[in-house]
């Protein structure tokens, strides 16, 4: 038998659930043995809940744990400050590799662009690259991956060459095609993958410490089987030791309850009106005493139902970054303009059929699909151009391109972070009122 390498990826919110955490590193030790590698593909220093307070450093214990040969970067491993991440980097007892990814035009952190590694007598180069086309700090640059693997690879005398990538799909497919990999380890994108490109195998876990991979380097090439988290072996000391920073940080006080629990999938919400959005984005309306809220439908993160009893840990991993809740004066007509921007009846991002970026509180939408028509109500009327309100938006809606009705030129008020308006809010409430209401209605069935 040849090497083996375990992979996992985007562990996010993973921290916040100890024993996912705890089982995560349970499934990897127990398909460990002396011919295995661990590996991870970025975002394992994501915002969540418990990342909020510790800025990365959650990840040390789990690192301490499981003792991957390689780590690589995505973009929310820089979400904090670069300060921070290199702390983790500098702690942590991993060897990150990165090819393409430099501040000052120098490697960030000094780290190495490729690592050889023994199993099995055979010779394991891996290389890491991040995507060029991911939202990163403006002092971190991010060169073509492509090029950055061939010169990487240039003259290193290794059996099989395995590409560690946080990258959007079609760079990771790029790199399965013009590189010389034997198999392209993905992260970033969320969707569990496995999938055979030109005779190389890209496989992506997912997120959230769901699944892990565990690829076989091996006379048939490179292959993987599915290991399934939520069924493995339970680490306690693992789960304990995230047990007791959550408790640290208060993040298992109750706030409030609801009669049902949320569910956390936005894919839900991308199609219509959702339980969670209505949570968000109600929480935003209150906490800036603002006529309509709007939130970015791909900001929520996805998770375990919250409810029935909710916790700070649950509200603040809704979306769990340090985006700030905006007020900004605007007119009817540009309300309605925000929800041309959110509506995408062709689709997005290779998702089909009608998709919202956006959801809203405080008005109502009348869609109409076969007509292509929109409506959009205030205080059960239609919604007048000159109408004035008071809108509220997290930071990312106000300072991205991607909804250019709000920029930051009318934002005129800040009311705190949007991960503390969640909790506000349900601590304003011993019962939370969170389901539909109507507020995206389709009238064409």
């Amino acid at each position: 038998m040849g090497p083996r390498i375990l992979h996992y990826s985007d562990l996010e919110n993973a921290f916040d659930r100890p024993e996912r955490i705890g089982r995560l590193a349970g499934t990897v030790e127990g398909h460990r043995d002396d011919e295995a590698l661990v590996v991870g593909t970025g975002d394992e220093l994501a915002p969540g809940a418990l990342a909020i307070e510790e800025r990365g450093r959650q990840t040390l214990p789990f690192f301490e744990r499981v003792a991957p040969d390689a780590e690589t970067f995505g973009n929310h491993d820089f979400d904090y400050s670069l300060a921070d991440t290199r702390g983790v980097v500098a702690d942590a007892p991993v060897s990150w590799v990165s090819a393409n990814v430099r501040v000052d035009g120098e490697r960030f952190a000094g780290v190495d662009p490729v690592r050889v590694v023994e199993r099995a007598g055979e010779r394991v180069a891996l290389v890491g690259v991040s995507g060029p086309d991911l939202p990163l700090p403006r002092p971190v640059d991010v060169s073509d991956p492509v090029s950055a693997v061939r010169e990487a690879v240039d003259g290193l005398e290794a059996d099989w060459l395995v590409v560690l990538a946080h990258t959007g799909d079609a760079v990771a497919r790029g790199l399965a095609r013009e590189t010389a990999a034997d198999a392209v380890l993905g992260g970033h994108v969320h969707d569990v993958t496995r999938d055979r490109i030109d005779g190389t195998l890209f496989v992506r876990p997912g997120a959230n410490g769901r699944v892990m991979w565990e690829v076989e380097l091996g006379d048939d090439g490179a292959t993987a089987i599915r290991r399934d988290v939520t069924d493995g072996p339970l680490d306690e000391e693992m789960a304990d030791a995230v047990r007791e920073r959550m408790a640290d940080h208060r993040l298992n006080e109750v706030v409030a309850r609801v009669d049902d629990p949320v569910p956390r999938d936005p894919a839900r919400c991308l199609r219509g009106e959702c339980a969670l959005a209505t949570l968000a984005t109600d929480a935003l309306r209150w906490v800036a005493d603002a006529d309509v809220a709007h939130v970015d439908t791909r900001g929520l993160r996805d998770g375990p139902p919250v409810g029935p009893a909710v916790t700070v840990a649950d509200l603040r991993g809704i979306a769990p970054f340090e985006a700030g809740v905006f007020v900004a004066t605007v007119s009817g007509s540009e309300v309605r303009s925000l929800v041309d921007e959110s509506l995408h009846p062709d689709g997005v991002d290779g998702r089909g059929g009608e998709v919202w970026t956006g959801q809203f509180s405080g008005i109502e939408i009348r869609r109409d699909r076969r007509a292509d028509e929109t409506e959009v109500c205030f205080d059960g009327e239609p919604l007048g151009a000159d109408r004035e309100l008071r809108l509220a938006a997290n930071g990312y809606v106000v300072y991205t391109d991607e909804f250019e009705t709000v920029g930051p030129a009318d934002a005129r008020e800040l009311r705190g972070l949007q991960y503390e308006a969640f909790v506000e809010y349900a601590r304003s409430r011993d019962e939370l009122a969170v389901e539909p209401d109507g507020r995206i209605e389709y009238v064409d069935g």
